[in-house]
């Protein structure tokens, strides 16, 4: 069902003409700039930032905080980008919102210095909005895009983290791990400690730029402790990185906030986490939202031959998708079928006609209804806007044979 103000979001900009600060500057100003009436964590990164977020605020949960998580995209509704220890902001508290929001964003368009205001711009003026009004104990607000000039980086948290830094982005972050490295670099505060991911997730070309911002601003560098093993309902070894991230994170907030480290609680958050098409199960398929090179790698990775994989890919014509296709067919006793899917700029069958050793299926649904191998795997991978029309078929068809 449609709601009027979550089409009015969609109706804004992408992405803005001109980068910057200024316009949710401008508009958190009008609300009171709600984003200084709580806690925070930012979480910057190629790949992980989601998995991190939601590691860290089942921990949080355990110690019985109210926990907002502002993140993004979203995998089964809108709502689910806004959230308070696992609830989604409700279509009333949205509306209310939006109706708080819409008659300024209606005379910034009248300024020429402050006019076409983004989709993503305003979301995050709803989130810092919302959890103001509801009064969390702490944030976990994820960067949307980059990091020095995202909206959301208008806060000074209690502590940050980059997750992993990769090509991705590269016609608005830069065509260089440095140049996008100092992009996520961006969030990192005056003092405020910054945790980041292990070096395999964080060449080195990319760490020096961020030890040179952090040693600049005189902000203590943290790393999660390496070799790491946790109890997870989320599967694949990128999942206990991220894992070993958050228990970072929490050790440092944990210090902050007066928290006792309790391994029960520790453990029992960890596991209690889910986050949805990330090496996710359903209804025997392994559902896994790899939407770039480097999380294309490290999925890879998981598969050392032993089983067949069938695997089903699609991804849109922007991303590097002639490389990820390529990376997944290095998987040991592999099938790769290729497809596309209702979103507009999708690979098409044209798209691909220039690579072996595949087959294209026009219907993916094909793929997920077709009888399945018991001792065999199938997976299901590549945008994310993919694997939200997938899951919800699969949560709504009788799959399984």
């Amino acid at each position: 069902m449609s709601n009027a103000s979550i089409d009015w979001i969609h109706s804004r900009l992408k992405f803005g003409i001109k980068p910057g600060l200024s316009r949710i500057v401008y508009l958190l100003e009008q609300l009171g700039n709600p984003q200084n009436k709580f806690k925070t964590v930012h979480v910057a990164g190629t790949n992980g930032k989601g998995s991190t977020v939601t590691f860290l605020s089942n921990i949080l949960q355990q110690y019985g905080l109210q926990v907002g998580t502002f993140t993004s995209p979203y995998i089964k509704i809108f709502n689910e980008r806004i959230a308070i220890n696992g609830r989604y902001i409700s279509d009333e508290d949205l509306n209310r919102i939006v109706g708080v929001i819409k008659p300024i964003v209606f005379k910034m368009d009248e300024d020429v210095d402050l006019v076409n205001i983004t989709e993503f711009e305003i979301l995050t003026a709803i989130g810092y909005y919302y959890f103001a009004d509801q009064a969390v104990d702490i944030a976990l607000i994820e960067v949307g895009l980059g990091g020095l000039y995202d909206s959301t980086n208008v806060i000074t948290p209690l502590v940050s983290a980059i997750t992993t830094i990769g090509m991705d982005h590269q016609d608005i972050l830069g065509d260089t791990l440095a140049k996008i490295a100092s992009e996520k670099a961006g969030i990192i505060k005056s003092g405020v400690p910054v945790v980041v991911g292990n070096r395999q997730g964080v060449p080195e070309e990319a760490y020096k730029v961020i030890e040179t911002v952090a040693h600049e601003k005189d902000a203590p560098i943290f790393h999660p402790e390496i070799g790491l093993t946790f109890d997870l309902n989320l599967h694949g070894q990128y999942q206990q990185d991220n894992a070993a991230l958050a228990l970072k994170l929490f050790e440092i907030l944990a210090e902050k906030l007066g928290l006792r480290l309790d391994r029960e609680k520790i453990n029992k958050g960890l596991k209690q986490a889910f986050w949805p098409a990330r090496m996710e199960d359903l209804n025997g398929f392994i559902l896994d939202g790899a939407h770039n090179l480097p999380a294309i790698k490290r999925l890879v990775a998981e598969f050392d031959g032993s089983k067949k994989v069938h695997i089903l890919f699609s991804a849109l014509q922007r991303k590097d998708f002639h490389e990820m296709i390529t990376l997944l067919q290095t998987i040991p006793n592999v099938a790769l079928t290729l497809t596309t899917f209702d979103y507009p700029k999708t690979i098409v069958a044209a798209d691909v006609t220039d690579i072996s050793d595949v087959t294209w299926l026009e219907d993916w649904r094909e793929f997920v209804t077709a009888p399945k191998q018991a001792d065999e795997l199938y997976l299901l991978t590549g945008s994310l806007y993919f694997m939200s029309q997938v899951r919800e078929f699969l949560l709504t068809t009788n799959t399984t044979n």
